[in-house]
């Protein structure tokens, strides 16, 4: 059995932008509750730090912080090109098949994978009755041809 690549970028642009909004609010709602935990908790902890290290431990939270954001971003940005590419692999199967019927092209029914987004294949549902109807119309315009022969 021959394996099929995979490309995760379907349609880039979409895709890119999704994982941007996705990352931006990620990172902020992150660094929100972290700045309330430090509110919360820094005046509590700081009364058991000798003053002479607060300076310290202010230091080593912030670059914690940091180290522990960078490889969130890329975790962020991986799942949200794969969560994209469950939507954007059905759209493009979607708009190729609906440009080809607009063609007259003949076409074969639209099946989604397991893992795309459920509404995604309410869609194509919609697009594989559409495509029944117009094969459906074309049937006897084609006998016609035949009997005027």
């Amino acid at each position: 059995m021959r394996r099929r690549r995979v490309h995760y970028l379907i349609n880039k642009r979409m895709q890119l932008a999704f994982t941007a909004r996705f990352l931006i609010v990620t990172v902020l709602f992150a660094l929100f509750i972290g700045f309330l935990v430090y509110v919360t908790i820094w005046p509590v902890a700081s009364g058991f730090v000798p003053e002479d290290l607060i300076d310290l431990v202010q230091h080593q939270i912030f670059v914690r912080t940091i180290l522990f954001l960078i490889p969130a971003v890329f975790v962020i940005i991986a799942f949200s090109i794969i969560i994209s590419h469950r939507i954007a692999g059905p759209l493009f199967r979607i708009e190729r098949t609906i440009d080809k019927v607009v063609r007259g092209e003949d076409v074969e029914y639209i099946r989604l994978r397991k893992k795309d987004e459920h509404e995604l294949k309410n869609l194509a549902t919609k697009v594989n009755d559409l495509i029944a109807l117009v094969k459906k119309s074309r049937e006897p315009s084609k006998s016609n041809n035949l009997s005027q022969k």
